[in-house]
């Protein structure tokens, strides 16, 4: 089953004193395909809770350049953004999970029981056996720093569990992630869609 926690969280309630409104991200992945879906897909949940987000790859195409701190104040500069969201990468695991035995009740259907004895036969039991499943587990930490201060505002940890793409990992970590700043007052509480 698949699931996404934020796990830890802290937030400088003094950092800030106006919503963020411009937010450059940058997925910091050793795979370029899966560090674009991560920034277009923060990008896409930022921008329907009124945040214009910026793909870090728009403005810097080459992933070696998020290495060097001349890009990103380029790119900080170039964008407007007045902060910049950093996730990273902790951690893929797998764990092992063991499931105890079971039993279910299934309906059975069918005619020809009659009134006395359809109670009794309306359901059937079976037994499933315990059994060993392997999860995939994905760590990431996001970070995020106000541009003009350079200052970190907030952090979090996120835990998901079996996702089934990196889309769908995306999208239930920008939501919580989202849903934590706002609650710390770091974007807007109304959900309006802003336009670049």
């Amino acid at each position: 089953c698949a699931s996404t926690k934020l796990v830890d969280s802290w937030s400088d309630p003094n950092a800030i004193t106006k919503p963020l409104e411009r937010i450059l991200v940058l997925g910091v992945m050793r795979d370029d395909m899966q560090r674009r879906v991560y920034e277009d897909g923060f990008v896409k949940r930022l921008s329907k809770r009124g945040v214009v987000g910026i793909a870090g790859y728009t403005v810097m195409p080459n992933r070696e350049d998020y290495d060097e701190k001349d890009e990103i104040k380029a790119a900080v500069k170039e964008t407007r953004a007045d902060a910049a969201l950093i996730a990273r990468l902790v951690a893929v695991t797998k764990e092992e999970q063991y499931i105890p035995p079971s039993y279910r009740y299934t309906p059975s259907f069918g005619y020809g029981r009659g009134l006395y004895d359809y109670y009794g036969m309306s359901y059937h039991m079976t037994y499933e056996p315990g059994r060993t499943v392997t999860n995939t587990i994905v760590q990431l930490e996001t970070t995020v720093f106000e541009t003009k201060t350079e200052k970190m505002v907030w952090v979090g940890a996120t835990r998901s569990s079996n996702p089934s793409s990196t889309k769908s990992l995306v999208n239930s970590n920008a939501d919580l992630i989202v849903a934590d700043m706002k609650k710390a007052g770091h974007t807007r509480s109304e959900y309006s869609i802003t336009y670049r």
